[in-house]
């Protein structure tokens, strides 16, 4: 009996360790398969988080970035590219040509993917907007191929970078002609100063009136050396963007205008010409700023007014007025004006209005860009306007801000 009951345990105790040994086992199959899943959902995650950061990363980019097949559809396009194509985000899955419907842009594409080498261009876009003013644009077209050894791998496509360069050749060709026109500027003198130079060591110059005058000249083109060199080292000062460019002083805009008018009262006199400076009662004329800049401001204001107009006697009125809080001043003259065409570029360097009188003025042709830049330096604004014959009128602003009470 005893014998039996052994028998019966141990075959009980086997029964039990072989369903313990199999619960054993499908609990570590569980784990197993728990922990293959939990690795693939933070997989996914992980790859959602990847792909999320690079759309991103796409998107904060200023170029525009698209994905081109090699059958030239498009099959990404970042939020950039919408600025260089006519059409918006619905160009995704569409053929290229439908996307950015020029001919020289798609066939420079397909050019890179059938070659198989990078390709980089610049197109030059002609368009216009709705008043009828045409204007150009630069792209800087980039093809990067996307290679795979897998032939059908959609990695066997292209890059297409899009890149705005018209700001950026719009300063080179400002930077060419700058430079162009300051040398001419300069040259005119310098020739003239080397060439009486050459006279007097030849001895070709032998009578002292000769000399005197040869002296004289040379005097007034090295004076005119000088004041070309300090007016563009004055631009360069105000270009610059230095905090410590301008001083921050009490400067009282009349007592300004006044010491101007007194310092060109010579050439007033000698051409019959008649300057007034007004001021509306109550006006505040005091500001926070630099004197040297304002003194600059009126004087380039009133000069180039007087030089235009040597002929005649010539009215020039400074007015200065208190308009919805700002300081408003104006010079005002009656004499020959400037052309339409021609008032929103006289305030760029060097600028000559074509069959005006002021190509045989004399001067450094810097005189209007330094006012501009120095009321802007003042967080101030100038505009223009002109009617030939009648009336030329420069209109300064200077805001509430610097602004003092008297």
């Amino acid at each position: 009996m005893s014998l039996f009951f052994a028998i019966l345990f141990f075959s009980t105790t086997g029964v039990f360790m072989a369903l313990w040994r199999r619960e054993q086992e499908i609990s570590r199959k569980e784990k197993q398969a728990r922990g293959l899943m939990e690795n693939e959902v933070a997989a996914g995650v992980d790859l959602k988080l990847r792909s999320d950061m690079l759309t991103r990363l796409a998107n904060g980019i200023e170029d525009g970035l698209l994905i081109i097949s090699p059958e030239l559809r498009v099959m990404y396009m970042n939020r950039s590219a919408v600025r260089f194509l006519p059409v918006s985000t619905a160009s995704v899955g569409r053929p290229l040509l439908e996307s950015m419907r020029d001919h020289r842009m798609v066939d420079l594409v397909a050019k890179a993917l059938h070659e198989g080498r990078r390709v980089q261009e610049e197109i030059i876009q002609t368009y216009g907007d709705p008043s009828g003013r045409r204007d150009q644009r630069v792209i800087s077209l980039e093809v990067v191929l996307l290679k795979d050894d897998a032939p059908a791998s959609p990695l066997n496509s292209a890059l297409v970078i899009l890149r705005d360069e018209t700001e950026k050749r719009a300063l080179e060709k400002i930077r060419r002609d700058f430079v162009a026109n300051a040398s001419h500027e300069l040259r005119t003198p310098l020739s003239i100063i080397t060439g009486y130079l050459e006279n007097l060591l030849s001895g070709d110059l032998a009578s002292p009136v000769q000399q005197k005058r040869a002296y004289d000249l040379m005097n007034k083109h090295a004076q005119r050396l000088a004041r070309i060199v300090e007016d563009m080292l004055l631009i360069s000062r105000l270009e610059s963007g230095e905090g410590d460019v301008l001083r921050s002083e009490e400067v009282d805009i009349q007592a300004c205008v006044m010491d101007v008018v007194g310092l060109l009262s010579h050439v007033i006199t000698t051409q019959n010409a008649k300057v007034e400076v007004t001021v509306q009662k109550g006006t505040r004329v005091r500001i926070t700023g630099d004197r040297y800049y304002w003194e600059q401001v009126f004087f380039n204001l009133i000069e180039n007014a007087l030089k235009e107009n040597p002929a005649r006697g010539l009215k020039v009125s400074v007015k200065i007025a208190e308009v919805d809080g700002d300081l408003e001043v104006q010079v005002c003259d009656d004499g020959v004006g400037i052309p339409g065409a021609d008032l929103p570029f006289v305030f760029k360097r060097f600028y000559r209005v074509e069959g005006h009188r002021s190509k045989q003025v004399k001067g450094t042709g810097l005189g209007l860009s330094i006012v501009k830049r120095a009321v802007e330096a003042h967080q101030g604004s100038i505009s223009l306007r002109s009617q030939p014959g009648i009336e030329t009128v420069f209109t300064i602003r200077i805001g509430a801000a610097r602004r003092l009470n008297d």
